[in-house]
């Protein structure tokens, strides 16, 4: 004790004791209260009870080690507490602790011994504040953060894969497309027939690659329309049956009022046989796949903690199966490109990466939910389209590959030589008479001198002015004349947030000889 202590009265040393007990009752957001020197509870107040849930007719004379969690207790985490406190003259933590009803609390706890005048040690004071909702604000912040550092690192890896994939379509245009005309000769010898097919399968995987890549970059050409995911998932058991083998039992629960959404209806089927491949490689001795179907709403809570989601409705598309699980390593990059937790060939890291991408470029969001042993659940979020159009379910109807040109003539427009080659050969081949420009300036020389051109097939990125501008020129000064763009990447003129605009056609690279005869006939007979 002090050498003003010493002076006082026992009177003022009452009186002080009196007021400090006061100040502590009127204290609700602290537990306040004083222990012996074993840990017993000698006194408590008003917010001890609040916090703790004790009164204190309950808890003194217990010793405090009850607010401990049993792992705390067992590792005796109470003494070395208040031998820490004895021996430093204060000891602070921050840590779990338990209510009269048995649930969890994060705390900051402080205490601080109790000593007499000649120094011995007669009890201590503990102070607790209860800091579980700062510990979730921290948490929420945090996981907010990496969330935001993900999808940055997924928005840069996405921008390395769409450039490298619009590259590697020219490319795959010329190769594929070169040995397609080659295929068609009927003098060639049959080693180098097989030889061509050879090359064409590989240039078709190649191809696929290369979709998935945009896919995942967001850089792919969509069509969505009005949907009804119900019939879309319907229809889709006979062929994930095919697919998943007998093995695998499916189930589908089809929410009753489904919402529709707007979505691209193949890349939407793409994606859930994606997901459900996946599922059935999870599920090596044989499991259980179930699709269901709902409607949901993220609240603002949900977008906060997750990057590129917006709070509102949503049609939900859950696949589960009753496979290994995901560690939560795993989990974070599991989106990823390339990666992939399967055997060295027997996978590309490429399936999870190309559902990211499409759903995000529908503007959705996706989430992996997953533990090891126990299976995963992929959940698709889709924003639910509330306008009043009628869903359109029906597809184009084909073209058919026979109908050859009638005699139209086809002005190409493209800046990549070997591209611009195939194209004009693979047109005379079915017929056509073509002209050819490799930038828009000789395109639109070439259109005033050849008034009979109908159809004007332009690459989207040429140098200078772009496709979009030349088209443009093109109707001014003829406005009957038709248009197809080609392109490798979607964010162009024609693209925007991955939707190809109203009224344009579009035939994506690469492309083979069938592919370019149909869109042509299409165009022109439209």
């Amino acid at each position: 004790m002090s050498d003003r202590d010493e002076s006082k009265s026992p009177q003022e040393i009452s009186d002080t004791e009196r007021q400090l007990n006061v100040l502590t009752e009127v204290v609700t957001d602290y537990a306040i209260y004083v222990l012996d020197t074993k840990g017993n509870v000698r006194t408590w107040n008003t917010g001890a009870e609040r916090i703790k849930g004790y009164s204190a007719n309950e808890i003194i004379g217990k010793n405090f080690s009850v607010f401990y969690t049993d792992e705390d207790t067992h590792a005796e985490k109470h003494l070395t507490a208040l031998e820490a406190a004895a021996r430093e003259g204060r000891h602070e933590a921050e840590d779990w602790r338990v209510r009269k009803d048995g649930s969890r609390f994060w705390v900051n706890a402080l205490i601080y011994p109790i000593r007499d005048e000649r120094g011995d040690l007669t009890g201590y004071v503990k102070v607790t504040r209860d800091i579980t909702e700062k510990l979730r604000q921290e948490d929420a912040l945090e996981r907010a953060r990496n969330a935001a550092l993900q999808s940055q690192k997924m928005e840069a890896v996405g921008q390395l894969t769409g450039g490298v994939a619009h590259d590697f379509n020219n490319l795959l245009t010329s190769i594929l497309g070169t040995a397609d005309l080659l295929n068609q000769r009927d003098d060639l010898p049959e080693d180098v027939k097989a030889h061509l097919l050879s090359i064409i399968r590989s240039a078709d995987r190649g191809a696929s690659l290369t979709q998935r890549l945009l896919a995942f970059s967001r850089r792919q050409a969509l069509e969505p329309r009005q949907l009804d995911v119900n019939r879309l998932v319907g229809g889709m058991s006979d062929l994930l049956r095919r697919t998943l083998g007998e093995s695998v039992s499916i189930e589908t629960i089809l929410a009753g009022g489904l919402w529709r959404t707007s979505v691209d209806p193949n890349q939407l089927e793409n994606a859930l046989l994606n997901l459900a491949i996946n599922a059935r490689d999870a599920m090596a001795s044989g499991g259980k796949l179930t699709i269901e179907t709902g409607n949901t709403y993220l609240d603002d809570d949900y977008a906060a903690m997750h990057a590129e989601v917006t709070a509102g409705q949503y049609v939900l598309i859950a696949v589960s199966d009753t496979g290994l699980g995901m560690s939560e390593e795993v989990i974070a990059r599991a989106f990823e490109p390339f990666y992939t937790t399967k055997p060295e060939g027997q996978g590309t890291g490429l399936g999870l990466s190309q559902v990211y991408g499409f759903v995000k470029q529908s503007g959705g969001h996706i989430k992996i939910y997953s533990e090891l042993d126990s299976g995963t659940s992929v959940k698709i979020y889709l924003p639910r389209d509330s306008s009043e159009a009628k869903a359109v379910e029906q597809a184009r109807p084909p073209v058919d590959v026979s109908v050859l040109a009638s005699g139209e003539t086809i002005l190409v427009v493209e800046d990549d030589e070997d591209v611009r080659n195939f194209t004009r050969t693979a047109l005379i081949s079915l017929g056509y008479r073509v002209y050819e420009a490799s930038d828009a300036v000789s395109g639109l020389e070439m259109l005033t001198e050849h008034p009979q051109i109908a159809l004007l097939l332009s690459d989207v990125g040429l140098p200078g002015m772009n496709g979009r501008r030349l088209a443009e020129e093109a109707y001014a000064r003829r406005p009957e004349i038709k248009v197809l763009y080609t392109t490798g990447y979607a964010r162009n003129a024609i693209v925007h947030h991955g939707l190809v605009d109203r009224a344009v056609n579009l035939l994506p690279k690469p492309y083979t000889i069938q592919s370019l005869g149909r869109k042509v006939r299409q165009v022109l007979e439209s």
